[in-house]
């Protein structure tokens, strides 16, 4: 009974909620940028003000996701690759980490997951 408890008290991100975590961490440059045209040029429409709120709702939780991440070397590469949209190339040969392809690879999935997660709490 104990078990099955703790599990729902802190659930872990099934497939499709990490395949919806990286969705939202690819398209999270874009709708930051549709963010701050919308601070230069303020919605008009009922329309463009929930699109506003959305964009600004989902770029604040990944922001939030991606600050939760225990380990800061994981973190510290998904900052550098999502928030500020590099490539996978740019963290391998010019971000200054001397790791191989298979550790930056696994710290962008342990960062996945954990962003995965962590959405789960917020949703």
């Amino acid at each position: 009974m104990s078990v099955m408890y703790m599990e729902e008290l802190f659930p872990e991100a099934t497939q499709a909620d990490i395949a919806r975590a990286k969705v939202a961490l690819r398209k999270y440059r874009e709708n930051k940028q549709k963010v701050l045209l919308f601070e230069s040029e303020p919605p008009e429409t009922e329309i463009q003000i929930r699109r506003q709120a959305a964009l600004i709702k989902s770029t604040r939780r990944i922001e939030k996701a991606i600050s939760q991440i225990t380990f800061a070397d994981v973190r510290s590469v998904m900052e550098y690759r999502f928030i500020k949209g590099n490539s996978r190339a740019a963290i391998l040969y010019f971000s200054g980490w001397h790791c191989c392809e298979k550790t930056i690879d696994r710290k962008i999935t342990e960062g996945i997951l954990s962003v995965a997660n962590t959405l789960l709490y917020f949703d």
